[in-house]
């Protein structure tokens, strides 16, 4: 990824397509080595977003996460959520 608002929009659509599998029952799109480049970015643009409410409150990290549960968290995502 050549600049940030690349990697910006690479992080936008990682996690919207992560939320669309899983909530259609589809495996996760995000691997641990894409969740690390990724989160890189978002430590970078997130932070002044969330008083805009373009990102929820990070969820606090568990033991075990991997990395694709730390960004997750990080963007306010449950890793562990289904759509039941």
């Amino acid at each position: 990824m050549e600049n940030l608002n690349d990697r910006a929009c690479a992080l936008d659509a990682a996690v919207h397509a992560w939320d669309i599998a899983v909530a259609t029952g589809q495996p996760s799109p995000l691997t641990p080595k894409l969740a690390r480049e990724l989160m890189a970015v978002a430590e970078r643009i997130v932070p002044p977003l969330r008083a805009y409410g373009a990102y929820a409150a990070a969820l606090e990290a568990q033991d075990g996460d991997d990395d694709v549960a730390a960004l997750l968290r990080y963007l306010g995502r449950d890793p562990g959520w289904t759509a039941r």
